[in-house]
């Protein structure tokens, strides 16, 4: 009876971390026997992201009739540490250690973040990886559903050095290009729940622990911790379990995938108030040809395309009242994952809506451009209150007269385009320059082909 007594003293020790040097306030330590209000005193309490989560207690493997609490989260909740109530415990140097599990890694899996969900940066495992999105991936970690990890993450204030360290051993150290690992106004460092941008990068799942420290701590006391927590061995049926869960066969939208592309997920949202926008147009072109790849419309904000690998795409958004925008995107490898987040702002009408691109030498207007028109189209049905400004230009190959009149050529066919759909007479106006605008240098041919275009430019009609 008196062993078993101590052991559970040594266990307690163990999980609360009680094993190491007490530092006053200098740490705040949740093991959950206690609600989630640290085991310190005067500590802040965490507070609940989305669904409340259950207390559970769960036998310790490799023991007998040893147990601990854990709390169990649903997807897309977690929990908050609020850094105001903590008198600022997280504005300099600091070090997060969790020790958890999730039920699903299929994907984008966030831990942490630091803006409140009003960004799509921050900490997340992807395939396994650690990752910080998006400045940085690090090699392959033993991290794999169902299966408790632990996980430190730390950043110093004076270098901005941050590290990231899976079973006391470190996996991805870069420098942070900026706040961007750092709380940010509303001072809450949140668990699990994602972001607002792309909220479905997720999964339910359980914490056995989460300790904070309001400095850096080095690789040995990490290792130290891990070795320290994980220390009460497996059972053989634990291991069974774990082997047989590796085992599983994937599911099945993977083994679907094409696995010679990559997929591009993103979303379009205004970037004003973090709501999605529906029914946004969503164009891809190859940034070397300018060639369109594909395009679709985005659903609930959300759009998703299959693409080739290697690589560099710009992919557009265009949207009733918000100004028309692009991102670049590389797609590096074969059946990679890239996130691309587009945020919109309201139009000001101080860039082109849109622009059309011509063959050499003609004023015809080509598939690609006549799916852009007709988009357009609708767009101007519905603001009544813009005209409509064309401006023509060609690139720097032959007589500049020559050029000046294709390009007031291609204006002519545009606007006959446009009268032919509806448009009034009286709301659209345009001219031609030449070569004498290009948009990019006339290096190449692919880059001359960029200068072969009609900008589609929208003016508020002055009453």
């Amino acid at each position: 009876m008196i062993d078993k007594i101590n052991a559970k003293c040594v266990l307690a020790i163990l999980l609360t971390g009680l094993y190491f040097p007490s530092f006053s306030q200098s740490q705040w330590t949740y093991d959950f026997n206690n609600g989630l209000t640290p085991i310190e005193n005067g500590g802040p309490a965490l507070k609940v992201l989305g669904q409340p989560g259950k207390y559970v207690k769960e036998k310790i493997p490799g023991s007998d009739d040893l147990s601990r609490t854990i709390y169990q989260f649903e997807k897309n909740s977690g929990l908050q540490f609020n850094n105001t109530e903590a008198k600022g415990f997280l504005s300099k140097s600091f070090t997060v250690e969790i020790y958890f599990k999730m039920d699903e890694l299929d994907s984008w899996k966030r831990v942490l973040d630091f803006k409140n969900r009003k960004s799509d940066y921050g900490s997340y495992i992807y395939d396994g990886k650690l990752n910080f999105y998006d400045f940085a991936i690090g090699e392959k970690a033993p991290v794999r559903a169902n299966r408790y990890v632990h996980y430190v993450y730390s950043r110093d204030f004076e270098t901005k050095a941050i590290k990231m360290y899976i079973n006391g051993q470190s996996k991805l150290e870069f420098k942070d290009p900026g706040t961007e690992g750092m709380l940010d106004t509303d001072q809450v460092l949140n668990f699990f729940q994602d972001d607002l941008i792309a909220n479905h990068e997720s999964s339910a799942g359980s914490i056995v622990l989460i300790r904070v420290y309001d400095r850096v701590m080095t690789p040995v006391f990490v290792r130290r911790s891990y070795q320290t927590i994980s220390r009460a061995p497996k059972a053989p049926i634990a291991e069974k379990e774990e082997e047989e869960s590796e085992e599983k066969p994937a599911p099945k939208e993977t083994a679907k995938r094409n696995t010679n592309l990559a997929i591009v997920t993103g979303r379009v949202y205004d970037g004003k108030n973090l709501k999605p926008v529906n029914d946004a147009d969503v164009t891809v072109r190859k940034s070397s040809t300018d060639s369109l790849v594909a395009s679709t419309k985005t659903v609930n904000g959300i759009y998703n395309f299959e693409l080739r690998p290697h690589e560099t795409y710009r992919i557009s958004a265009q949207a009733d009242g918000f100004q028309p925008k692009s991102v670049s995107v590389k797609v590096s490898n074969r059946f990679e994952e890239v996130k691309s987040l587009i945020s919109l702002s309201e139009s000001t009408y101080d860039a082109p809506l849109s622009t059309l691109y011509f063959t050499q030498s003609t004023d015809v207007l080509e598939d690609d451009a006549l799916r852009g028109l007709d988009s357009l189209v609708s767009y101007f049905q519905k603001k009544e209150n813009l005209r409509i400004i064309l401006k023509g230009h060609t690139d720097n190959t032959g007589d500049f007269a020559k050029n000046l009149e294709l390009s007031n050529k291609r204006v002519e066919t545009v606007k006959g385009y446009l009268l032919g759909k509806g448009i009034t007479a009286d709301r659209i106006a345009g001219s031609g320059y030449g070569s004498a605008q290009p948009s990019r240098m006339n290096q190449s041919e692919a880059l001359k082909r960029s200068n072969r275009r009609v900008e589609i430019w929208a003016e508020p009609i002055k009453r």
